[in-house]
């Protein structure tokens, strides 16, 4: 069992041979930030086994990030599908609530950040 679920899109591999309904865990309540390429400040929560954010890296002729909610057993997974291996350049997943960051809230504190020290150098 597995599972990835970015906000917009979630997909379970539901393979418990001859059961139906093998998708109804409950939630663990962790949340992740979420996005496919755009803004990655909104958040999901985290759905049956997913119990890992994650952030991942894909280059298909463009570079696209991925950020949202992975189960472990696909996040310690020893060799991702061979047929992907070229496509996928990264893949880092963590546990805590939130903790595959917001890059805006991290690009605006740089933001901030710098006029902070110039005004301390410089006046």
């Amino acid at each position: 069992l597995g599972g990835v679920n970015t906000g917009d899109v979630n997909v379970k591999n539901c393979s418990a041979a001859g059961t139906d309904l093998c998708n109804t865990n409950k939630p663990p309540g962790k949340k992740c930030y979420a996005c496919i390429d755009d803004d990655c400040s909104r958040t999901v929560s985290c759905e049956g086994d997913e119990d890992q954010c994650v952030s991942i890296r894909v280059t298909s002729g463009v570079q696209l990030k991925l950020k949202g909610c992975m189960s472990r057993s696909l996040c310690t997974m020893d060799k991702w599908n061979p047929q992907t291996t070229e496509v996928i350049e990264h893949v880092s997943c963590c546990e805590g609530d939130l903790c595959n960051g917001a890059e805006g809230v991290k690009l605006s504190l740089l933001i901030m950040l710098v006029p902070l020290i110039f005004s301390i150098l410089f006046i």
